[in-house]
């Protein structure tokens, strides 16, 4: 099998929505006939090789003293805006259950994978804040509405919140001129968080992301979240996500008032003053009193607590007229949409997945998903190092 060929099947099978199907395009597309379960073994095989690239990097970071580290690589051109943003997806994972001993080895399991984007962006930075009025869509908008019963889903769930975002939410261009994407970077992983938080930043200092001038970490309110960026990314400027911030006010303002105090609270929080809100908040926690043990999600006290500990903990990311001043996104957006084009491909119920065969397709297919193309010099490098012989002739 040629490298050009190899590369078709990979693509075919990291991209579409299961092997059976990329089976079928290869045959119509490109005259490729294949098995699924052939197409899975390359993919798998290529995967694994890209993975120990992975690793390699990161090792290399590892052992760079911190000043290199925070300085990022000279062999690449740091953007003027450097946004690193993360996430969490779900997929089902069902490890070694050939060599587990009971028939539980055969149940399936979700599991979280860890999304990130590396953003390289451009904006105009401004001597005050551009739009200081709250904008009115945001004062209706049903997408809040919709997060918020999301969020308030996976709190009782314990479980972090996907959305369907995609680019800038609607209405947010209206008097406020987001920062311009220029290139996304994927990374995706079903590693634990301190491994997933040292494959971020070695991509990211690989990408020459820590000398840039300005630089942004933005994120949901889920503590994994900042524990990364405390650990492998200090240097930017802490931002919680605008949209999951104002779900946490009107999921409280329809608990205490029916929705009445949303706008209040939504404007307070726009502008910059989350300490009146925590007050107000603390007020009505008072009057409630705390949630019990068992309360439902939809509790009353238990949206006001869940609010009130929410901007408690993230009140010191959550300027935004500095943001805005700054050229700075106020909402993870971007990242919203990445998981779920990943989920296209790792996620549904008729799919399970290995530790080893998922992190293979989550690689190769964030490499698909990255605007600067890292597949391309992966199959230039690959292509060098053939002898001549085809090691995966029998497989194919």
């Amino acid at each position: 099998m040629t490298t050009k060929v190899l590369q078709k099947v990979v693509w075919a099978g990291a991209n579409n929505s299961s092997y059976p199907l990329a089976a079928e395009a290869l045959l119509q597309l490109a005259d490729v006939r294949l098995s699924p379960k052939q197409i899975r073994r390359l993919v798998y095989q290529v995967g694994r090789v890209r993975l120990t690239e992975r690793d390699e990097a990161v090792e290399r970071l590892r052992t760079l003293p911190l000043p290199k580290r925070r300085a990022g690589s000279r062999a690449s051109q740091p953007p003027s805006l450097a946004v690193i943003s993360m996430d969490g997806g779900r997929y089902q994972r069902r490890d070694n259950f050939r060599n587990e001993p009971t028939r539980q080895a055969g149940r399936k399991h979700w599991r979280e994978t860890k999304v990130g984007c590396l953003l390289s962006m451009d904006s105009e930075v401004h001597p005050d804040d551009p739009t200081p009025e709250f904008p009115e869509w945001l004062a209706t908008s049903e997408a809040i509405a919709e997060l918020a019963k999301i969020s308030e889903k996976a709190a009782a769930d314990d479980i972090p919140t996907e959305t369907d975002q995609r680019g800038s939410p609607p209405g947010m261009t209206d008097g406020y001129k987001p920062p311009e994407l220029l290139a996304r970077e994927v990374l995706a992983s079903g590693a634990e968080a301190e491994a997933f938080g040292w494959q971020l930043e070695a991509r990211a200092w690989q990408l020459g992301f820590p000398a840039a001038t300005r630089q942004a970490f933005v994120a949901d309110g889920l503590p994994v979240n900042w524990t990364i960026h405390r650990r492998h990314f200090p240097q930017a400027t802490p931002i919680l996500d605008l949209m999951h911030a104002l779900s946490y006010a009107w999921s409280a303002a329809a608990a205490v008032d029916g929705g009445a105090s949303y706008r209040q609270w939504a404007e307070r929080i726009w502008k910059g003053n989350v300490a009146v809100v925590i007050a107000a908040l603390s007020r009505q926690q008072q009057r409630l009193g705390p949630p019990p043990k068992d309360a439902r999600s939809d509790d009353p006290r238990e949206r006001v607590a869940r609010a009130l500990t929410y901007y408690t903990n993230n009140q010191p990311r959550m300027a935004y007229p500095q943001y805005r001043q700054q050229g700075l996104p106020l909402t993870s957006s971007h990242m919203e949409s990445t998981v779920k084009q990943l989920n296209q491909r790792i996620k549904g119920t008729e799919k399970f997945w290995r530790l080893d065969s998922g992190e293979a397709v989550l690689q190769l297919r964030a490499d698909t998903l990255s605007d600067t193309r890292p597949l391309e010099g992966f199959w230039q490098r690959w292509q060098s190092q053939q002898t001549g012989s085809n090691r995966y002739q029998t497989a194919a």
